[in-house]
């Protein structure tokens, strides 16, 4: 049995539009949004206006250290 931190949150998703480099590095990120299909609509703008290699990368965020520690 695993005992959670008392007041545990699980972390929230963020997923970050970002811009890859020809080395798959990330080089700047464009934005970051709460669901998939807003990071997706994001991706689109973009790659109409000429950007390209672009990524989602999924960032857990969490509220406080004690549940960072936790997920570790």
């Amino acid at each position: 049995m695993v005992l959670l931190p008392k007041g545990y949150r699980e972390p929230e998703l963020v997923y970050a539009v970002e811009e890859r480099d020809e080395n798959g590095h990330s080089h700047r990120q464009l934005g970051a949004f709460f669901t998939e299909r807003e990071a997706l609509s994001c991706i689109a703008r973009l790659e109409v206006a000429g950007d390209s290699g672009l990524v989602i990368n999924l960032i857990p965020v969490h509220l406080r250290i004690q549940d960072w520690e936790f997920d570790r």
